[in-house]
């Protein structure tokens, strides 16, 4: 990993555990959790070399993903819990600090 995307590791913003533990509850509730699909393995692909070649461009498309899903992402999945899931608090969207903290 290029040092330039190293200091995005170990932030308390990662979402991928939070999100495999979220998976495993759908699952209990007996939802099927479809593998990945081409495209999003194809996407993930594409970042991961995006990544090495070219850190800023990488850093560009994480700023404007990452903050759209942690402030518009926070608003839908508040509802959905609201409204589905009978206020079941999801990992995702839980922090281990405050966002401000964090960012």
């Amino acid at each position: 990993m290029p040092a330039d995307v190293v200091e995005f590791r170990n932030t308390g913003l990662e979402r991928s555990e939070p999100l495999k533990k979220d998976l495993e509850w759908f699952m209990e509730q007996g939802h099927t959790i479809p593998e990945p699909s081409a495209a999003g393995t194809a996407c993930a692909s594409y970042l991961e070399e995006l990544c090495e070649k070219d850190p800023q461009a990488f850093i560009c498309h994480f700023y404007n993903v990452y903050f759209a899903h942690t402030a518009g992402g926070r608003m839908i999945g508040k509802k959905v819990v609201e409204k589905i899931l009978n206020k079941k608090e999801l990992e995702f969207y839980k922090w281990e600090s405050t966002m401000c903290q964090l960012l």
